[in-house]
């Protein structure tokens, strides 16, 4: 019998159902044979036939199950099988057959029962070991070997666990094949190499093993030994092992190269405090191997008065696994104790393990002895400061008093512990505190030196005037080490300054006086400039206006008459409103001339400004003077203002128009120029762009050139001219970074150059914009529309209609709160700004931001000012500027109810 498959069998039969079924059923079995046997052997033996019941009975069920078959053979045969009625002498030997098969049937039992015990042990075992190597990390084999010739030429696998099967080459499988068939390459042959060493030799070996498998090199680690006619093998990858390994190798001669690089010294220990290794820099310093500062071998170095304490304190943090810094001394290679700064810290591994201590030692001899003259140097400071007159004072680099002297005690009769810190303070006069604070503060956080004046109150309570002084002293690296004062009494110098001081006053105020009509008289004239200037245009801007209201006027009368012809209207109406936008962009030009403003500086198309402004410049000019312009399209930008840009061209324009007269040649040119250093006086080396206007008038001497430019200075005959043209000019290029150059001589004419710094970057806009297309889709938008000028006020009424809104109109501001307070819904209000009746467009719309703070706001102005202030803060509506056509109406109105609905 196959014992594994008996095993198998009794375990399976554990179950007493079964075991009792199979133990009945082998007696019915029994039964059944020995009356088969009867028919043919009438003096057949009765008990052979019932030993299997007997021995099938202990091997399910142990003693109780062989016992229960005997008793149940012995009763089949006394009722089947011994005749009754036969001869005593028959009827004795039955008696005694059974007798004896009952005696042997015990015997059977219990060696059924041994044998029992053995099979399940046996079961168990072979079940464990099925399980283990099916479940081992390690692999496991039984390979045969395969003889040709009385050779061993290769091994078939007759066993292997799932971790061998895992080993196998993708796709293959390894129980039953031969190893070359598996691995046809080098491994192959390796592999049977390795065993047929492994099984002559017998015994078991231990190695690593290189192998190929799937084109990628594995490491294994192996054991082989002979057994039974077969070998035996146990393997792991140990691949990844051999990587780590190798990396962690790698990290420590990395550790070990860059520690015996540094500077310092540092040393590694176990979890038993015993040093592990030193690098190069300790040694060197102690003058000792590797081997003899092992252990514990390098406290003997350690100075025989720090030993113990510092053994303790190791002890100490070891215990804790606490981070450990200690000053000890210790003897280096020249036999001289040094002092030894040294900060250790745990070494704990990323399972947490505590692997010991690493530490790094700093010689710093040099730096306790400088301490220690440091210390007492200050002791000579703080007796020559004790013997000074001043109130003398110290503090930290955060501004924290620490020190004060024995005046300021002896001044202030208030012990130096209570004016620590901020406790100084208390000294200070309340009147003159927050100013010290302020000062302080701003001192320490600057690093610049105090300077005050202020009150400290006396120890009898008189207040009296100190000069207080602080200077920081600072590290060879320019941070503060700390900060050094004194207060100086300046009482008498104060009360003779206040003396002086308010005779100073009053000529003070005379003088300021004098000062401010001065500046309201120079505004006045540089105002006075700019009105000037206008009214040289007036001529041509109302010889312009003029054609331009010939141009409308006669266009509308003609469309009057004729309203009919489609194609005559058309072409009129185009004229008409071509015309219009003429007058209009001539009257924003002159406005932003005209009006004030403060400086904006942008980055600008110099070409595109200097074409826009021409047509104002022109007119500057007397009709028999010739105005050339030529501006190079490439000129490039420049960071500026438009307006002063603007103002100042023509400034130049109409200095050179009075100096030709009614008749002579002005030319305006700009070109782009590359500057080195000093070839323009005021101009630092770089590209400008070079603005030139130039006349063929008289000139000027060298004597007028050099005073150009001064603010009141003029040639001109009394009352023309303010003398501010070039001044203004002069102000506005040096604002920009730019200079200013005259060429002159008399008799040949004059140019003055603008040079103004090239800007990189695009231009925020050109000078004449392309016009927006003009969206055509309905806005559906119910509008509110507040305008006071009926005519006005009925356009853009019929523009808004023909966007497709509904318009709800009020003539003024209080029509159109009393609107909203009756709760009408609308989707957006359109107000003028300047607008009668005690509020205007910017109070309406604050109003209405707090009643409705959803609803859109849109103001329109024909107002030329760039500031809408109405003393509450900045206008941030946008603005629409009158006049408008309807396409920037309909993008205005567009833009402002999409930022609404985000």
């Amino acid at each position: 019998m196959d014992a594994r498959w008996a095993g198998r069998s009794i375990s399976d039969l554990e179950r007493p159902a079964v075991a009792y079924a199979a133990i009945f059923g082998a007696l019915a079995v029994a039964i059944a044979a020995r009356a088969l046997v009867g028919l043919f052997v009438p003096a057949s033996p009765n008990f052979m036939a019932f030993f299997p019941t007997v021995l099938v009975g202990a091997l399910v069920r142990g003693v109780r199950g062989g016992l229960i078959a005997t008793a149940a053979s012995v009763a089949a045969i006394w009722v089947l099988f011994i005749p009754h009625d036969a001869a005593p002498e028959v009827f004795r030997a039955q008696h005694l057959q059974l007798l004896l098969f009952t005696l042997t049937a015990a015997v059977t039992v219990w060696i059924a029962t041994v044998l029992r015990r053995a099979l399940r042990r046996g079961d168990v075992l072979a079940r464990r070991l099925t399980v283990m190597h099916q479940q081992s990390l390690d692999a496991f084999v039984i390979l045969a070997p395969v003889r040709e010739a009385g050779q061993i030429v290769d091994f078939t696998w007759t066993y292997a666990n799932a971790a061998a099967e895992r080993t196998a080459p993708e796709g293959q499988g390894l129980l039953g094949r031969r190893v070359r068939e598996v691995f046809p390459d080098t491994t192959g042959a390796e592999m049977v190499q390795r065993l047929v060493e492994a099984y002559e030799a017998g015994g078991p070996d231990d190695i690593e093993v290189r192998r190929l498998i799937d084109g990628e090199e594995r490491w294994m680690r192996s054991s082989a030994m002979r057994l039974d006619g077969e070998i035996a093998a146990t393997y792991r990858d140990i691949t990844a092992q051999r990587a780590a390994e190798a990396a962690a190798r790698r990290s420590r001669d990395e550790f070990e190269h860059i520690a015996n690089t540094a500077p310092v010294m540092i040393w590694m220990s176990g979890h038993k405090m015993g040093a592990t290794w030193f690098n190069t820099s300790w040694l060197d310093f102690r003058g000792r191997s590797l081997e003899a500062e092992l252990g514990r071998g390098w406290t003997e170095g350690v100075h025989p008065d720090d030993l113990e304490r510092l053994l303790g304190a190791y002890e100490t943090h070891f215990g804790r696994r606490e981070p450990l810094r200690i000053e000890y001394r210790l003897r280096n290679a020249g036999g001289q104790h040094r002092w030894i700064d040294e900060v250790a810290t745990p070494s704990i591994d990323a399972d947490g393990t505590f692997r010991g201590y690493i530490g790094a030692c700093v010689d710093i001899t040099d730096r306790r002895q400088a301490e220690t003259a440091l210390r007492a140097g200050e002791s000579r400071v703080r007796a020559l400061v004790d013997s000074l007159p001043q109130l003398l004072w110290s503090n930290r680099i955060d501004g924290f008093c620490d020190y004060l002297s024995p005046q300021w005690v002896a001044y202030t009769g208030v012990p130096a512990e209570q004016h620590r810190g901020e406790g100084w303070l208390e000294a200070i006069h309340p009147d003159d505190r927050a100013r010290v604070i302020s000062a302080w503060n701003a001192a320490v956080a600057s690093g610049e030196p105090f300077l005050v004046e202020y009150r400290i109150r006396r120890h009898d309570g008189v207040w009296r005037w100190f000069h207080g002084r602080a200077a920081a002293v600072l590290e060879d690296d320019g941070s503060i080490r700390r900060w050094f004062g004194s207060s100086s009494d300046i009482t008498e110098i104060v009360e003779a300054r206040s003396h002086l001081e308010a005779a100073v006053a009053a000529r003070t105020r005379e003088l300021e006086a004098s000062l401010e009509e001065r500046a309201r008289a120079e505004a006045a004239l540089a105002q006075a400039q700019r009105l000037e200037t206008i009214g040289r245009l007036t001529g041509g801007v109302a010889h312009d206006f003029n054609n331009l209201l010939t141009v409308i006027i006669g266009g509308l009368d003609m469309i009057q008459r004729r309203p009919d012809d489609i194609e005559r209207v058309t072409r009129l109406a185009e004229a008409a409103l071509a015309a219009g936008r003429r007058g209009e962009r001539l009257t924003r030009q002159l406005l932003a001339f005209a009006r004030r403003q403060e400086l904006k500086p942008e980055v600008l198309d110099l070409a595109a400004l200097i074409s826009q402004v021409e047509p104002l410049v022109r007119r500057a000019v007397g009709a028999g003077v010739t105005l050339s312009v030529d501006a190079d399209p490439d000129l490039g930008v420049a960071r500026l203002d438009s307006a002063q840009f603007e103002a100042a061209l023509l400034n130049l324009v109409v200095n050179a128009s009075d100096a030709v007269g009614q008749a002579g040649r002005i030319t305006v040119e700009a070109r782009r120029r590359d500057l080195g250093a000093g070839e323009v006086q005021g101009a630092s080396a770089g590209t400008y762009l070079a603005i030139c206007v130039a006349d063929d008038g008289p000139g000027m001497d060298a004597e007028v050139a050099s005073r150009a430019f001064e603010p009141f200075f003029t040639t001109k005959e009394v009352g023309k001219g303010t003398g501010l043209g070039l001044a203004q000019v002069y102000g506005f290029v040096r604002q920009c970074g730019g200079a200013v150059v005259i060429d002159s001589a008399p008799g040949q004419g004059c140019a003055v150059t603008l040079f103004l710094p090239a800007a990189s970057g695009e231009a925020v806009g050109s000078a004449d914009p392309e016009e927006d297309p003009f969206d055509e889709a309905g806005l559906a938008a119910h509008v509110l529309l507040v305008e006071d000028d009926p005519e006005v006020r009925a356009v853009t009424e019929t523009l808004l209609a023909d966007l497709g809104c509904q318009v709800t109109t009020a003539s003024d501001a209080a029509a159109a709160l009393t609107r909203l307070d009756a709760g009408e819904t609308f989707d957006l209000m359109l107000s003028d700004i300047v607008m009668p009746g005690g509020m205007n467009g910017v109070e309406l719309a604050r109003a209405v931001q707090v009643r409705r703070p959803d609803l859109p706001i849109l103001l329109t102005t024909g107002y030329a000012g760039e500031r809408f202030d109405d003393g509450r803060g900045p206008v941030t509506w946008p603005v629409l500027r009158k006049p408008f056509r309807s396409e920037e109406l309909s993008a205005l109105l567009r833009d402002t109810l999409a930022m609404a609905d985000q």
